[in-house]
């Protein structure tokens, strides 16, 4: 049996998102935001893919308009995908790889100097000067970028780039790539930023204006920081909670495990201080 979908119907969300990402990327933008309700401006836009099908507007995803989907590339998906896919053990943690150490991290991406402004954008916020060795005069200028991401993306607040390391640029471009050629992309709900110059959640050491660190002698910045982490969903997979389980709206697990193939590293499986929205790159072996 098939995923087959309406609006006030019993649908599973993600598979509200895929319907949802495939309209949108048939160039129907009234579809609104790939949230995973099929409300009203989802139903219309059926309609609308519907007429240019040719088949009765029924405004819901039934068996016909699934036949008119996948022969435009839509997946059919059986209804039993979720099955193995439902519980909080799913992904599995992998055995190869690890959150970097901050050694390994200041070793891969450079060593900073940096402080804190007695007014800052946010409690955690930091500014970056130039390199520890004094090579570099600023810092950020000279390792953070803009990285183009050419996927078709409909995540709220993603604007077709990422910024984040010039060496993580290759790693980033392939991730995007493989969650696409996976059919993943709808699972993007919101993009929720990527190079930010901040300590962890929590971890300022005060209000204050804090004199110049090193950040390899800091072990509490945040990957953010050094421009090789992104955060998406955030809205579903709040800092310290349970991230979002599949096929709840929001949920990123299904993006993990070719993360962790390409060397990213996912909050949901750290130790302590679950992050279900983090995606960070772990394996400097291969920058």
């Amino acid at each position: 049996m098939s995923f087959l979908l309406q609006r006030g119907g019993s649908n599973r969300p993600l598979e509200v998102q895929r319907w949802q990402y495939f309209l949108r990327k048939q160039g129907n933008a009234a579809t609104g935001a790939v949230d995973g309700q099929f409300g009203l401006k989802t139903e219309t836009a059926t309609k609308a893919f519907q007429a240019v099908q040719n088949i009765p507007q029924t405004g819901a995803l039934d068996q016909v308009t699934l036949s008119a989907a996948v022969r435009l590339g839509y997946i059919d998906r059986p209804s039993d995908y979720y099955d193995d896919k439902e519980g909080a053990n799913f992904p599995a943690r992998p055995a190869n790889l690890q959150s970097p150490t901050n050694a390994a991290r200041n070793g891969a991406l450079g060593c900073f100097l940096f402080n804190q402004q007695p007014i800052r954008p946010d409690a955690e916020a930091i500014h970056i000067l130039g390199s520890c060795d004094g090579a570099l005069t600023d810092w950020e200028q000279s390792q953070i970028v803009d990285v183009a991401i050419p996927q078709p993306i409909f995540a709220a607040n993603f604007h077709g780039t990422i910024r984040c390391h010039r060496l993580v640029v290759p790693h980033l471009q392939r991730l995007f790539a493989r969650w696409e050629e996976l059919d993943l992309l709808h699972l993007l709900v919101t993009f929720d930023g990527g190079f930010v110059p901040r300590y962890m959640r929590g971890e300022s050491p005060g209000p204050e204006a804090q004199p110049t660190r090193r950040s390899d002698q800091v072990e509490t910045l945040s990957n953010h920081a050094f421009g090789s982490a992104f955060d998406i969903d955030a809205g579903d997979n709040p800092f310290k909670q349970q991230p979002a389980l599949c096929p709840l709206r929001g949920s990123v697990r299904e993006l993990v495990t070719p993360a962790n193939e390409l060397g990213f590293y996912w909050g949901g499986h750290f130790a302590s201080r679950l992050d279900g929205m983090h995606f960070e790159f772990a394996d400097f072996s291969h920058l």
